[in-house]
């Protein structure tokens, strides 16, 4: 039983966390649908709620930052957005379903996983998850009528998926991108040869999942993150190079999925899409036509994250989406660059430490893959968004506690310029747009 706690006392919600874990199951590996169910219990949405609970009752203290002041502006945003477009009742339960796959998830993972032990655990569950989709993905392969273990067929003859949230092989594969540095730093913190080994197949086997779901945003996202990396580990002038002597193994592996060219029909019907946003924004600049109601009012969806946001939720709901991922990302990127040699005693003395500078660098790579990835495909509300963006706010959080020069970026001036940054950013989508077309 959670011991009484009083309002300024630290502790941790055990219990809590243990339901998170179990939400992470429901909602990852979905053991409650690998057959027919036409019905399913919804067990993720009830672990989620009493972990919530448990939240409530006894965890200190319970982190909110700008993050979660944006996150619950969009939630506000959402019901306004569907007001503003005459159907209150839609937007009413558009923001529900927010409440529930973004700002919860965020609070949760952000408050409940604090240690890189938790972090460890949470880990545990989504290289089961890969790996799991992977033996799923290899059975639909092996079939004749290309039918998995679950029921679950292979989309378009050839491209696997799983069940639930991955239905959709991009999905499937933008989890196998933000997974890939997830991998490498459990490799990196194993002294058994044997996981070693197992992390290192796991990442080709997650590349090789990539190449069988056929997913050319996965792609893009995964040339990105490894330029980032390139960038962080050589420099400047030694990634460029890089880039320059690797430039025709990038062609070739482009040349393996579908054809990359804003000449190929499907292509420009992305383009086309992305057009169509920034009209529907014309017509709804500051609440946009309401969540959900792009593929109303287009015969296909955006195709593009950004394009998604500020076309439903105009230019207020895409500032509040977008400095929540640009200042986590910055409040990580502040923790990678910390001065190790001004720390070099504290980090000496505390391995959790040490761990949460890492795994800043693990969830910094993972973002950026997402930022490519969704650039390409319509996952602005996809609940493994929030969900790393609560893992990455929790190390910011620990490092925080022991040094405290990162919070530079909660300044306000700071938080500020990123809020007027995605205005810009529209503006520049705006050019892309009319240079393809």
């Amino acid at each position: 039983m959670e011991k009484s706690v009083g309002l300024y006392d630290k502790n941790n919600s055990h219990l809590g966390f243990f339901f998170l874990f179990l939400y992470t199951i429901a909602l990852f590996i979905r053991p409650q649908e690998w057959s027919y169910n036409p019905d399913p219990t919804p067990f993720a949405r009830y672990f989620l709620m009493l972990a919530f609970l448990c939240f409530l009752a006894s965890q200190r203290p319970k982190q909110w930052g700008y993050q979660s002041w944006f996150l619950l502006g969009m939630l506000f945003v959402i019901p306004v957005s569907g007001l503003w477009n005459g159907w209150l009742g839609g937007g009413v339960f558009a923001a529900i379903d927010f409440f529930i796959y973004g700002l919860l998830p965020f609070f949760m993972y952000a408050s409940l996983v604090n240690s890189p032990s938790k972090q460890n655990w949470i880990f545990f569950l989504f290289t089961l998850t890969c790996v799991i989709m992977l033996h799923h993905g290899f059975s639909q392969r092996a079939n004749p009528q290309g039918i998995g273990w679950s029921g679950v067929s292979l989309i378009q003859d050839t491209r696997i998926r799983y069940v639930g949230i991955f239905n959709d092989p991009n999905d499937m594969s933008m989890f196998f991108l933000m997974n890939l540095p997830i991998l490498f730093y459990l490799r990196s913190n194993s002294n058994n040869f044997i996981m070693r080994f197992f992390y290192l197949a796991l990442v080709v086997g997650l590349l090789y999942g990539i190449y069988m779901a056929n997913s050319r945003g996965a792609l893009i996202g995964l040339i990105f993150m490894c330029l980032a990396y390139c960038f962080f580990q050589f420099g400047t002038v030694k990634a460029a190079l890089i880039s320059l002597i690797t430039l025709p193994l990038t062609f070739v592996a482009m040349s393996l999925f579908r054809e990359i060219s804003t000449d190929e029909a499907s292509a420009y019907g992305r383009i086309e899409a992305w057009y169509e946003g920034v009209q529907m924004f014309k017509s709804s600049p500051l609440f946009g036509v309401g969540m959900n109601q792009f593929i109303e009012l287009h015969r296909r969806t955006a195709h593009n994250s950004y394009v998604l946001i500020f076309a439903e939720l105009g230019v207020i709901g895409y500032t509040l989406w977008f400095a929540t991922i640009v200042l986590t990302m910055l409040m990580l990127l502040k923790v990678i660059n910390v001065d190790r040699e001004k720390y070099k005693v504290k980090l000496e003395n505390n391995k959790s430490l040490q761990k949460n500078l890492m795994l800043a660098k693990c969830y910094f790579y993972s973002m950026v893959g997402f930022m490519a990835t969704s650039f390409f495909l319509s996952r602005s509300y996809i609940v493994f968004l929030y969900i790393f963006l609560g893992l990455s706010y929790a190390v910011y959080t620990q490092v925080r506690e022991e040094i405290p020069e990162v919070r530079v970026t909660e300044d306000p001036k700071a938080v500020g310029k990123i809020i007027l940054l995605a205005p810009l950013s529209m503006l520049i989508m705006y050019m892309i747009i009319i240079i393809l077309l």
